[in-house]
């Protein structure tokens, strides 16, 4: 009785330390059939100690039997079952409810006892003087078969778990099946079979017991400084060859770590690394004091190159310690800052606005167009946002489309106006397009367009198509209605006023007609010129002659110098004559004197009209030669389509001439064109020097007293003349050395508008590149000048200090300040 009162009890403390292992490896461990094994030796163990208490001798549970048989039997039965069922659960994913399992386990334990003690139901399994009853050795069976099941999925599931546990987990179920054999066979509970079924047991315990420590502390403590160990090799290997330069710093700021791109090459250290830990060292006291990471770029001057680095500090405090160190990566981001320079420099040189959005739509880049248009720093422009640029009148649908293509994904296109930093609105067409990463909207890149020239065009296009359509309307209706009048009328004296009446609607409609066949012809650079030698002075004279025939409202006054001879298309200055001549009649109604002068100037004859009428705004000056466009002041009162001066100033220009108009609302307008008499050499001096230079058209002196150039331009100028003296001005201001120019035009006559385009692409940029800093220029009297002036500034890309002056005093002092 001693013998098996003290293997059962060592067995149940076998079976009580392989629950508590169980249960508090619950949460690491990795194998669910030794969780679900594990967790019912409590309960097993509970079983042993209820069959050794009530083993007949012990006297501790009084008994009528021999229940100690039964609660065996029932005990063996019970880790049989949960050897084979373990298996069932070894393939589970979700983790398994261990307070769940505990109860099953409590309430299987609570039955078996109760049947056995309470409820007596349990079967005999034991009888004095004969032995072990069928059940007893037919359940025997029944568990040997069950633990051999076991044992042979334990060997088809051998790779669940690792080669010592399986030994283990093998070793005990066969020591169970030894034991369970010999209490199959055995007679008596004090005989030699009895004796080594116990053997077999309390080796098959200590056996599970070795399995669960094993999986769950002494395997998972070595897996687990193995993965340490692992993950420190590794992320050693990473460190050590990554591009960047990682760095580590103690609580004192002191160096304690480097990896090896800057350890290998103390030189490397010393002139990038250590200068990052210098640069750096603000930011690593403010990481260190506040416990925040810290990010930036420094530019690093490496081999004689500047290499960009980008730098993060990640604070890194132990929770044993608490002490902090800092960890410091560093990127060198050379490459993608010269890369992002570049495109922000393609950009740059793009005539649209280019921005760029976020996916929710708000704007993080703008280029330098967006910048110059609005008047506004990056900045600025990126804090402000784009709405209170946009006019109201457009807003509502702009912000309605744009967020329609926030929320669909799908390219944004609409047409909106634009306020200009001059306060002018400015129709654009705005397109964006999505950019997707992984299927994900990530960026948007957008480009805004200035169409307000087409725009404004299409609408004049319109217009004129209506004016064109009522002007043609109104000869033919006329002609069709006395038609009607001649053929009802015999009397020959009414008969002759309306012939003449449709002749003159006849001749008005072949006016608008040759106008439209004009321009189209002008359009596809078809319009042809017949020159010839004539003398303008009396071409002039005919035509108010012929004008002052068919007009009794105005007196035509007609002065020249006498005969000028010039080589041109005699029809064609005709028609440009007749059509001033007409305009000033027409818009003078209240007036009835037209002047016409005709005189000769530097080469060239310049012909002047002039009425004393309505008068023109200087702001439409420039407009009035393009084509369908029609005085704001004149459209409503007076009829026609817009095409007389455009038409004239195309025919003027394929003479080589130019036209200018000088007009004061209210007090009438003067029209000139200027053709040329012959061609004539430029003639300049040159002096030794190469600091002055001086020709009919311009007059340019080094004043080095001053520190400026001294330029005078003088006359009329054309593309030739403003060609060669802008080169003058560019050559002796790279020989000179000076960055200011005093620029006058008082004496400039007539229209260089022609040349304005060259000058501002071509001369003033080269002038900005040859030192150009500061410049005044002071404006000519003629309004046609002026604009050629400031559309010179305003189309250049130049960053020079630019400003206009109507007084020379002025510029002097202004010049003088800078």
């Amino acid at each position: 009785m001693l013998f098996h009162t003290l293997v059962e009890l060592f067995s149940i403390v076998v079976a009580f330390a392989v629950f508590i292992v169980a249960w508090n490896s619950r949460r690491m461990q990795d194998n669910k059939y030794l969780h679900v094994v594990g967790l019912s030796y409590l309960f097993i163990g509970a079983l042993d100690l209820l069959h050794t208490l009530t083993f007949k001798g012990m006297n501790v549970i009084p008994s009528d039997g021999y229940q100690a048989n039964q609660f065996w039997i029932a005990t063996r039965a019970m880790e049989a079952g949960i050897f084979l069922i373990g298996f069932l659960m070894i393939n589970r994913k979700r983790r398994i409810n261990s307070d769940l399992l505990f109860v099953i386990y409590f309430v299987i334990t609570f039955l078996i006892a109760a049947s056995i003690l309470l409820w007596k139901i349990f079967p005999v399994c034991f009888v004095e003087g004969q032995g072990q009853t069928p059940f007893k050795i037919y359940s025997e069976y029944v568990v040997i078969l069950i633990l051999i099941v076991s044992l042979v999925l334990l060997v088809f599931n051998q790779k669940k778990f690792d080669r010592r546990t399986f030994q283990l987990l093998a070793g005990s179920i066969f020591f169970a099946i030894l034991s369970e054999c010999c209490f199959a066979t055995y007679t008596t509970n004090h005989g030699v079979l009895n004796e080594l079924g116990h053997y077999g047991k309390l080796v098959a315990f200590f056996l599970i017991y070795r399995a669960n420590v094993e999986m769950s502390f002494v395997n998972p403590m070595e897996q687990l400084f193995r993965n340490l160990k692992a993950s420190e090799l590794e992320y050693k290997t990473l460190a050590e060859n990554l591009p960047g330069i990682i760095l580590r710093f103690d609580d004192q700021l002191n160096c304690i770590y480097s990896n090896q791109i800057t350890s290998g090459d103390p030189v490397l250290f010393e002139g990038t690394a250590g200068e990052i830990h210098r640069r750096i060292d603000p930011m690593l006291k403010v990481a260190l004091r506040m416990g925040m990471a810290q990010n930036g770029e420094l530019d690093i001057l490496v081999g004689g190159v500047v290499r960009v680095y980008a730098y993060q500090i990640i604070p890194e405090v132990s929770s044993k310690t608490s002490e902090t160190n800092l960890l410091v990566i560093c990127r060198d981001i050379t490459a993608s800052r010269r890369e992002k320079q570049y495109l922000s420099s393609l950009l740059d040189t793009i005539p649209h606005q280019v921005w760029t959005a976020k996916a929710d739509g708000s704007i993080d880049y703008v280029n330098d167009v967006v910048c110059r248009d609005f008047g506004n720093s990056r900045a600025v422009l990126l804090i402000d946002g784009w709405q209170q640029y946009v006019h109201p009148d457009d807003l509502a649908e702009l912000r309605q489309k744009w967020l329609f293509s926030l929320q669909s994904g799908e390219g944004f296109m609409t047409q909106f106006r634009l306020k200009m930093a001059d306060g002018a609105y400015l129709w654009h067409l705005g397109r964006a397009v999505p950019i997707f990463e992984e299927g994900k909207l990530s960026l948007w890149i957008g480009t805004n367009t200035n169409i307000d020239a087409q725009k404004k065009g299409q609408e004049l296009r319109d217009e004129f198509i209506s004016v064109a359509s009522h002007e043609l309307k109104t000869p033919l209706t006329s002609i069709k209605a006395f038609n009607q009048m001649l053929a009802r009328t015999s009397d020959l004296v009414k008969m002759r006023s309306y012939v003449q009446k449709v002749d003159q609607s006849t001749n008005k409609l072949e006016r608008l007609i040759n106008e439209m066949l004009d321009v189209s012809r002008i359009n596809a650079g078809k319009l042809q010129f017949n020159p010839s030698s004539f003398d303008i002075s009396q071409l002039l004279l005919e035509c108010c002659e012929t004008m002052q025939l068919s007009t009794g409202s105005h007196t035509l006054v007609f002065e020249s110098t006498g005969p000028v001879i010039i080589s041109g298309d005699r029809f064609r200055l005709e028609q440009v004559v007749n059509n001033l001549l007409n305009n000033a009649i027409k818009y003078s109604p209240k007036t009835d004197k037209v002047l016409v002068s005709c005189k000769t100037d530097q080469g060239g004859v310049v012909v002047s009209v002039t009425d004393f009428g309505i008068g023109i705004e200087s702001r439409e000056l420039e407009q009035l030669f393009d084509r369908y466009y029609r005085s704001d002041n004149a459209a409503e009162r007076f009829g026609g389509l817009g095409l007389g001066l455009f038409i004239s100033s195309e025919i003027i220009k394929g003479h080589d001439g130019t036209f200018w108009i000088e007009s004061v609302i209210g007090e009438g307008s003067t029209v000139s064109f200027r053709l040329p008499m012959e061609e004539k050499a430029l003639q300049s001096s040159h002096p030794e020097s190469g600091f002055e230079y001086h020709n009919e058209h311009i007059s340019i002196i080094c004043n080095r007293d001053k520190g400026w150039l001294d330029v005078n331009w003088t006359g009329y100028q054309n593309v030739e003349t403003v060609q060669n003296g802008g080169i003058q001005m560019l050559g002796i201001l790279k020989k000179s050395g000076l960055k200011k120019v005093l620029n006058d035009n008082r004496e400039v006559l007539g229209n260089w508008s022609e040349a304005s385009d060259w000058a501002a692409k071509v001369w003033f940029p080269l002038m900005i590149e040859a030192g150009l800093k500061d410049f005044a220029w002071v404006f000519s009297p003629s309004i046609f000048a002026q604009l050629a002036a400031q559309k010179t500034v305003d189309e250049s890309d130049g960053a020079a200090n630019v400003n206009f002056f109507h007084d020379m005093d002025e510029a002097v002092r202004w010049l003088a300040s800078q």
